[in-house]
């Protein structure tokens, strides 16, 4: 099926059909990305060592009329991926002034977008990768490290919170001001689990790199598939990435994810006892009514 006009680069590079020379550009582009975007075909070429031709039929084959309107797409797919979200929201009022959006019709748009990022989940997600990623979770001898920021941070606690039904030996790492107490005994045994949403946090930059160092095994779920973080992690979970019009992007990916993970390690491990205890004691604490 041929992409849309609206697909993603990314997206039309996981569809593509390329040769050796086509790969090395999309190679280029993967591993340059955002600063790729804004080189012209002259620049591209002696940085793969590429013709013009070859380049010309890469941007082709991702469904492109030539390789100025791929670079012309890049640069406004760039412009929009790094906008902050004031920016957005300045766009939304501009909008708003034009045309005037009902509460549902929002609710529709919200629905929709999550919708559409939902069901690009299971082709973005390495088969792999996710089911290694579920077997280190799930190995309680392993102590795990979970590490986000900003918007993150509240997902990464719900997941680790409910993930403690299953095993012991999780760490969430609350504020960036205490994470060096918490990760003093990171080990070679140790699992992290990083998370980040169109950002690249220098916090995040930092545990990765700590990881490697101690020799831990580290894994990074987020929705950028390039960028300084991207080449750190040992595993790589990449939920897709959609424009959007709305002040904040939707973060349902993310969540779903996580919670899949959730239900892999407690369909591997499916004795009660841990949970039993849990729950006994929130009985104990008379913690609901």
């Amino acid at each position: 099926m041929e992409p849309s006009e609206d697909t993603p680069f990314l997206n039309r590079l996981a569809s593509a059909r390329l040769t050796s020379r086509e790969l090395d550009v999309a190679r280029f582009y993967e591993d340059n990305l955002p600063g790729a975007a804004l080189l012209n075909l002259e620049e591209v070429c002696r940085a793969v060592g590429v013709s013009s031709a070859t380049a010309g039929r890469f941007a082709r084959k991702l469904g492109y009329p030539d390789f100025r309107a791929m670079s012309r797409s890049l640069r406004a797919g760039v412009r929009e991926d790094l906008s902050l979200p004031v920016e957005r929201l300045r766009r939304l009022r501009d909008d708003r002034a034009e045309t005037a959006s009902s509460p549902r019709s929002i609710l529709d748009r919200r629905v929709t977008a999550a919708q559409e990022v939902l069901s690009g989940c299971p082709t973005a997600i390495d088969e792999e990768a996710f089911t290694r990623t579920c077997a280190l979770v799930g190995d309680a001898d392993r102590p795990l490290y979970l590490g986000a920021v900003a918007t993150g941070r509240p997902l990464m606690q719900y997941f680790g919170l409910l993930l403690s039904y299953l095993r012991g030996d999780v760490v969430i790492l609350e504020g960036t001001d205490r994470w060096a107490h918490a990760l003093a005994g990171l080990g070679d045994d140790a699992v992290v689990l990083a998370a980040t949403f169109d950002r690249h946090p220098s916090p995040i930059e930092a545990l990765l790199r700590l990881a490697r160092q101690r020799g831990a095994t580290s894994i990074l779920l987020t929705n950028r598939r390039t960028g300084p973080l991207v080449p750190m992690a040992d595993i790589l979970l990449t939920t897709p990435s959609i424009s959007q019009e709305a002040m904040f992007r939707t973060r349902a990916a993310t969540l779903v994810v996580l919670e899949a993970v959730l239900d892999a390690v407690a369909a591997e491990h499916p004795e009660h006892r841990r949970a039993e205890a849990v729950e006994e004691t929130f009985d104990l604490m008379r913690g609901y009514l």
